[in-house]
Order: structure tokens, then C-alpha cells, then sequence
């Protein structure tokens, strides 16, 4: 074999390498193309999921009986001379967190429900 035999199958062998570490790359970033948009889709599903379920939290109302049901605030209007034994008024806060099947994502909601009613019970004055 001659020099120039030789120096081709080297050049061929140099092309041969850059050839496969720009597929190597190519499928790489490939493959981290297709986990961000697998990645944006369950993200959007548990969005999903979680805006369901709050809804969902949201036409049941708070539960009483619940340990974090106490409310937030009273009404002002019922520090109004007027109304003080008339007007019945909570605000509620409903919160709902959901995680993915994997744990890796997380979409929660945040609601406050006014409850405001007149008291039966209240006697008119005199």
C-alpha cells in the first residue's frame, strides 16, 4: 500500500467519525425534543386534572366538617350597627393540588367563596 492509499483511508475514517458524532448529536437533541413536548402535554393534563377536580370542590362548597373549613373573614357589613344579628357572612378558601402519575408535575388552584345569607333568627327592634 502507497502513501496515498493511506492518507485517503485516514481522511475516510476522520469523515466516518465527524459523519457519526453529528448523528449521535442529531439524535440527541432528537430525543430531548420529544421529552419537552411529552413533557409540556402531561403538564397540561395534570392542569387539566387539577382545574376538574377544583371545579368539581367548587360546586360542592366547603365542607364543615373539614378541618380547614373554619372561615377566613367575616363580612364587614356585619360590623354595621344595622345588620350586627341580620346578616350571615363567611368567606371559605378552597384549595386543590394534583400531581402527575410520576410526581414530576404539578398544577394547583386557589378559590374563595363568599357566603352571605340573611339570619332567620334575627328579631327586628323595637
Amino acid at each position: 500500500m502507497n502513501r496515498a492509499n493511506g492518507m485517503v483511508l485516514i481522511m475516510v475514517l476522520i469523515f466516518l467519525l465527524v459523519m457519526s458524532l453529528l448523528l449521535s448529536a442529531m439524535l440527541f437533541v432528537s430525543q430531548l425534543s420529544h421529552k419537552a413536548a411529552y413533557a409540556g402535554q402531561q403538564q397540561l393534563q395534570t392542569e387539566q386534572q387539577a382545574l376538574t377536580e377544583h371545579l368539581a370542590a367548587l360546586t360542592q362548597g366547603p365542607d364543615p366538617q373539614a378541618p380547614d373549613s373554619e372561615p377566613l373573614a367575616q363580612c364587614p357589613a356585619q360590623f354595621a350597627a344595622w345588620s350586627a344579628n341580620a346578616l350571615h357572612c363567611q368567606l371559605f378558601r378552597v384549595q386543590t393540588a394534583t400531581y402527575s402519575d410520576s410526581g414530576l408535575f404539578y398544577a394547583g388552584y386557589n378559590s374563595l367563596i363568599l357566603h352571605a345569607g340573611l339570619n332567620t333568627e334575627a328579631q327586628p327592634h323595637d
